[in-house]
């Protein structure tokens, strides 16, 4: 009698333990969830604001990582190719990693955020893609990354986070779009954005 006792306490803890797991595994938020939500990244097709090309990307900042040797830079806005919009933002290949980061933006700890980027490559099989959602505390210290890889191919394919249960004193975010060295081709990313499509009961 004590040992089925014992047994069934057993079971009902295991049981609470996988519901919990589950409350934060499910997270997962859609596109239709983002009507009627301003997107949070400013910039997210990718248009040029300037002849510049030092200021024409505006909302976004590109650096390139590593000691590869380059001829040019890799970055462009193309006018030619779009999923949404007039232009996209082309990255040709590159013995560099490539990465690509937003500005920032106010986030709420209580908020759930649902993350987008589409992407193509020619030739067919493109590099891998990882998007990144950085969130950031008051002073500038990196709280957490929530990631995702896109294979990307040559047709327009989407990647997406959704993320939540942020930590105390988190204040703000950016996007992060990393793409490593690749010997031939072109990758195009247009379409991204941040929206804050759920707000959390607080404490």
């Amino acid at each position: 009698m004590k040992n089925r006792y014992l047994f069934r306490i057993l079971n009902l803890i295991l049981l609470l333990a996988l519901s919990s797991c589950l409350v934060h595994t499910s997270l997962i938020y859609l596109d239709k969830d983002t009507e009627g939500v301003p997107n949070l990244i400013s910039n997210p097709g990718f248009s040029a604001y300037s002849l510049d090309p030092r200021e024409a990307l505006l909302g976004w900042s590109v650096d390139l990582q590593g000691s590869g040797e380059l001829t040019q830079n890799p970055v462009f806005i193309d006018g030619r190719e779009a999923i949404q919009g007039n232009s996209s933002l082309r990255v040709d290949a590159s013995p560099r990693t490539v990465v690509i980061t937003s500005d920032a933006f106010r986030v709420n700890r209580y908020g759930g955020y649902y993350i987008r980027l589409w992407a193509k490559s020619l030739p067919t099989s493109g590099p891998r893609i990882q998007l990144r959602f950085i969130t950031f505390k008051h002073n500038g210290k990196m709280d957490r990354q929530f990631k995702a890889r896109l294979k990307s191919t040559d047709m327009w394919e989407k990647q997406t986070i959704s993320a939540g249960f942020l930590r105390q004193g988190v204040t703000y975010g950016r996007l992060q779009i990393v793409i490593p060295p690749f010997e031939e081709g072109s990758v195009w990313l247009d379409d991204t954005g941040c929206w804050e499509v759920h707000r959390f009961r607080q404490d």
